[in-house]
């Protein structure tokens, strides 16, 4: 399938690495035009890649408030963190956001008579990814294929409608990546015996009252039915806002748990 990138180097929210600008082109397919998605990507400095080091690539999906054309809200949350000086000394590696337009979603998801997601019925996998979705594909090839990127250390991540883009980009390549963690996310069930090789992680707030705790309880309980490896992580008192907690840099944070993971390590 033919692609189209470019970059441009734009400023940055944070004091740390500039994040570049690009954008990945699905061509037309049947009914549907030819489109292009944005991204960003923070890259390691400069000295933590001398010598043909590779170092990780973190993928990450945002939530269905960043979604737009700005190419510029889906840094908000983690992303501009992750480019910050302090964060890059600690973690050399590479950070994705592909956006979402404001009429797609990573996943299809049945929606109510007002046209907005019903979430709490959770996810059924269709045969192919939204174009949203691919395009995130596309974009993780060609930053595999142009950047010092281990390939044994690519981690996949998302929040909220990211958490959902996260188990359906991760049930049908688990392949491609070291671990996975969704913060209040959910996905489809029948489907985790794909992750039976994938380190999976779920973080959510008891309290959420946009995606019901539920939906990941039922995943983790899922992979682990399957044979799979799953950590748990529920914040008490915590709303829907639960990658606040989920990304830090604490013992137990989801970060720290995900740098740990290498993809072929025994499990």
């Amino acid at each position: 399938m033919m692609r189209a990138v470019t970059h441009v180097l734009l400023a940055a929210g944070v004091v740390g690495a500039v994040p570049s600008a690009g954008r990945v082109t699905l061509p037309a397919a049947g009914d549907a035009a030819a489109v292009s998605y944005a991204y960003r990507l923070v890259e390691p400095r400069a000295t933590a890649i001398e010598g043909g080091v590779r170092v990780p690539l973190i993928v990450f999906l945002h939530g269905s408030g960043e979604r737009g054309s700005d190419n510029e809200a889906q840094l908000k949350h983690f992303v501009n963190d992750a480019g910050s000086d302090a964060f890059q000394a600690k973690n050399p590696c590479f950070v994705l956001a592909v956006q979402c337009p404001a009429d797609e979603r990573w996943v299809d998801i049945a929606l109510d008579s007002e046209g907005k997601a019903k979430w709490s019925e959770g996810l059924k996998t269709k045969t192919s990814p939204t174009r949203a979705l691919h395009a995130v594909q596309l974009a993780i090839d060609e930053v595999m294929r142009t950047k010092p990127v281990d390939p044994t250390r690519v981690y996949l991540t998302g929040i909220s409608m990211g958490g959902f883009g996260a188990f359906d980009l991760a049930v049908r390549t688990p392949d491609k990546f070291a671990a996975m963690a969704s913060i209040c996310g959910g996905g489809d069930p029948a489907r985790a015996g794909r992750l039976r090789g994938l380190p999976v992680l779920v973080a959510h707030g008891i309290d959420d009252p946009v995606v019901p705790i539920a939906c990941s309880r039922t995943m983790a309980d899922a992979v682990r039915a399957a044979g799979g490896s799953v950590t748990v992580r529920e914040y008490p008192g915590v709303g829907h806002e639960a990658w606040t907690k989920a990304y830090t840099t604490e013992a137990d944070g989801v970060l720290m748990w995900m740098f740990a993971q290498h993809k072929g390590a025994a499990k």
